[in-house]
Parts: C-alpha cells; sequence; structure tokens
C-alpha cells in the first residue's frame, strides 16, 4: 500500500469537510417549510423520520463502512444527499417529504461514521495517530468555517432571490463533494473478507451480525466508552433541537433570514475556533475537568436562551462546549477502539443521538404549536439539568474509576 496515497486523504478530507458541510440550508430549511404551510409538530415529525432512520440505519451503514471500505461509504452518502435535497425542494406532501428526509439520514449515516474512521486509519498507518486531536480540531474549525459562510450566504441569498438559488447552489455544492469523495484512497483496517458459500444476503447478514457483536462487546469491556457516548450525545441533542426551532422562533419574532444568518454564522466561528484549542485545553484541565465543566456551559446557555431576553449571546456560546466536547470525546473513544470496529462503534454513537432526537424534537415542535416555543425551551433546560445531576452522580465516578485502570 502506497503511503503517500494514504497520507493524502488527510488534506483531501480537509477539503470533503469544507465542501459537504457547506450548506446554505442548514439554517433555513425549517423556515422554507414552515413558510410552505407545515406546522411546528410537522417539522417534528419530518426531523424525527430522519432520526427513526439513522437509529435504524446507523449501525449496519457503519458495519458496511467497516466491511466495505470507507471511500465507497462516502460515496454513496453523497449520492443519497442529492436525491434528498430534490425531495426536499419538489416534495408538496408529509409523505413525501418524509421519504426525503429518510433519504438524507442514509446520507448522513453513511458519512458519519466512515469519515472519522478513514481519517484515523489513515493516520495509523503513516505513524501519526497522535496528531489525531490536533487534525479532527482543524476538521472542526473547516466544519464550522464552511457552516459560518454557508448560513449567511444562504440567507442572503432566499431573503434576495429566494429559496430556486440557494437549490439550485447546493445542488453544485454536493456534486463538486462527490467528485471529491472519489479521490479518497482506503486505508488499511484490518478488515476481513467472508468467503463462505451461500446467498449473497446471508453473508451481509452474518457478517454484519458479527460485527455488530464484536462492537458490543469492546463497548461492554469498557462501560466508559458507553457513558461517553450517551452523556455527549445527549448534550449534543439538547443543543441541536435549540439550534432548529430558534430559527422558527426568530423568524416569528420578524427577525430577516440575513440577519440570522449572520447570528448562525458567529456561533459557527465561535465553535470552530474552540475546536482548534481543544487540544490545549485538554492538557490544562484533563478529562474529568472538561466532561465537568463543557457540560455546565452548555446547561447555563441553554437557560438562558430559555429565560433570557439576550438569546443570541447565548446561542453564539453554545459553540464553545460543542466545539471542544466534540473533539475531546471523539479522541477519548477512538482510543480505546479496534480498527476493524471503528466505524462501527461510532455509528453505536450516532444511534445514540438520533434516539434521543426522535422523542425530544417532535415533542418540543407540539408544545410550540399547542402552547409556546419558549415554553418548550425552558421545559428542555430543566431536563437537560436532571440529566447533568445524574451524570454528576452516577456517571462520573465510574468514568474516573475506568480512567485510574487506564492509566495503571
Amino acid at each position: 500500500m502506497n503511503t503517500d496515497r494514504i497520507a493524502r486523504n488527510i488534506p483531501l478530507d480537509y477539503c470533503f469537510s469544507f465542501i459537504s458541510n457547506f450548506n446554505l440550508l442548514h439554517a433555513l430549511w425549517m423556515i422554507y417549510l414552515h413558510m410552505r404551510g407545515f406546522s411546528l409538530f410537522e417539522l417534528g415529525i419530518l426531523e424525527g423520520t430522519f432520526h427513526i432512520t439513522s437509529f435504524l440505519m446507523e449501525v449496519p451503514t457503519g458495519a458496511v463502512a467497516d466491511l466495505r471500505g470507507r471511500r465507497q461509504s462516502r460515496v454513496l452518502g453523497r449520492v443519497f444527499a442529492l436525491f434528498s435535497l430534490l425531495f426536499l425542494r419538489f416534495s408538496s406532501s408529509l409523505a413525501l417529504q418524509m421519504c426525503g428526509f429518510a433519504l438524507g439520514a442514509v446520507s448522513y449515516n453513511l458519512e458519519s461514521g466512515a469519515g472519522e474512521a478513514l481519517v484515523y486509519d489513515s493516520l495509523k498507518f503513516t505513524g501519526r495517530e497522535g496528531a489525531y486531536k490536533r487534525v479532527a480540531g482543524k476538521r472542526e474549525l473547516l466544519y464550522q468555517g464552511a457552516m459560518a459562510s454557508a448560513v449567511p450566504l444562504g440567507g442572503f441569498i432566499a431573503f434576495r432571490t429566494g429559496y430556486d438559488m440557494v437549490f439550485l447552489l447546493m445542488a453544485v455544492v454536493i456534486l463538486l463533494s462527490l467528485f471529491n469523495a472519489l479521490l479518497f484512497s482506503e486505508a488499511p483496517c484490518g478488515r476481513t473478507r467472508n468467503h463462505e458459500d451461500g446467498l449473497l444476503l446471508k453473508k451481509i447478514a452474518r457478517s454484519l451480525a458479527h460485527q455488530c457483536s464484536e462492537s458490543l462487546k469492546v463497548i461492554k469491556g469498557n462501560p466508559r466508552i458507553a457513558l461517553l457516548i450517551v452523556f455527549t450525545e445527549s448534550v449534543f441533542a439538547f443543543a441541536t433541537t435549540f439550534y432548529y426551532y430558534i430559527q422558527t422562533y426568530w423568524k416569528t419574532e420578524g427577525m430577516s433570514e440575513s440577519r440570522m444568518g449572520l447570528i448562525f454564522a458567529a456561533q459557527c466561528i465561535f465553535s470552530g475556533l474552540c475546536g482548534l484549542a481543544s487540544h490545549r485545553a485538554e492538557k490544562r484541565f484533563g478529562e474529568t475537568g472538561l466532561l465537568t465543566a463543557l457540560p455546565l456551559i452548555q446547561l447555563i446557555c441553554l437557560w438562558g436562551i430559555a429565560l433570557s431576553p439576550w438569546k443570541s449571546p447565548f446561542f453564539i456560546l453554545t459553540g464553545l462546549s460543542e466545539g471542544i466536547l466534540f473533539i475531546a470525546v471523539s479522541d477519548y473513544i477512538n482510543r480505546d477502539i479496534p480498527s476493524a470496529l471503528r466505524a462501527t462503534i461510532l455509528s453505536f454513537q450516532s444511534m445514540v443521538f438520533s434516539l434521543l432526537m426522535i422523542f425530544l424534537f417532535p415533542l418540543l415542535g407540539w408544545i410550540g404549536d399547542r402552547w409556546s416555543l419558549q415554553l418548550g425551551f425552558l421545559l428542555s433546560a430543566s431536563a437537560a439539568l436532571g440529566l447533568y445531576g445524574l451524570f454528576l452522580f452516577y456517571s462520573m465516578p465510574i468514568i474516573k474509576k475506568q480512567q485510574v485502570a487506564d492509566i495503571s
């Protein structure tokens, strides 16, 4: 295997991270569908459809990435993203929009574990796995930079020329990211081939079952992995719910797409810069310090959005904990899992996020329709406070114990 070709995956991934996340519709899709007559509860159903599909498909697509290749998984993900965009633009019924959101979920699934696994194993193959946190920080900065650029641009185009131009440009972006994905080289990761006789579907099912079984053994043998996954994905689920519903809240308050775009851009830039500095923060405060302080900061921001009139500053500040926590926890988990199971285990992580979103997102939409989004924000912040308390008293001691055991 050519080491230079594998090493080239890192700069190619930087390009892919920027292009694939240059999403002009990221802060607009809820406004767009709401303007077309979909209620908040129906928007919750659509996002719930996304996460139900993601929950069901996350681990199978992660196993496919481990068994068949991360490059192929990313290419397929871009194809599904294009079809999802077409459904979003042209479908007028709830059922067809649900189909589009399901396709978008599969696109997300095919990329979620595969991308991170491809990067980590490319670094490992070239003897640079110690640089993962720095590389992940740059990826996060590019991701947030893409969002910070795309969100205000999308808002400006939608406000000035309408949504048709936004959709056309998004199709071009997806095609560019597809070409980028085709340039990746597969990194060796200890993948095994199944040469048993029998029907193809039986081989696939057997391989998937084995892959999932082995991954669960790794998680069961290291409870710290499971706790990190459950807790951090809970933090991200609440943050994501606030992120999307605040779009509709601000729109009903009379805020323009252009101004919203600037606020979202500021949040993305702040998150990206914090992610870039995550390795310094981890050295200064340690794993326990980060896992205690960052969710607390996020909790304060959620309460600020729910109760205070200064929603914009608190929303921007959510980028602090999101940027650092995502990079730090990703590094903690990747260090403890084998390469051959990496994409599958990382898919379990995304599956937990989807499970939480299946219930949280439609519930907040229903509360917003029946009473108000302000009440929904308050109840969500209260639930987040309860989860944080449970983590401190029950989960943190187990994480500390496992951390001491790993060091010794």
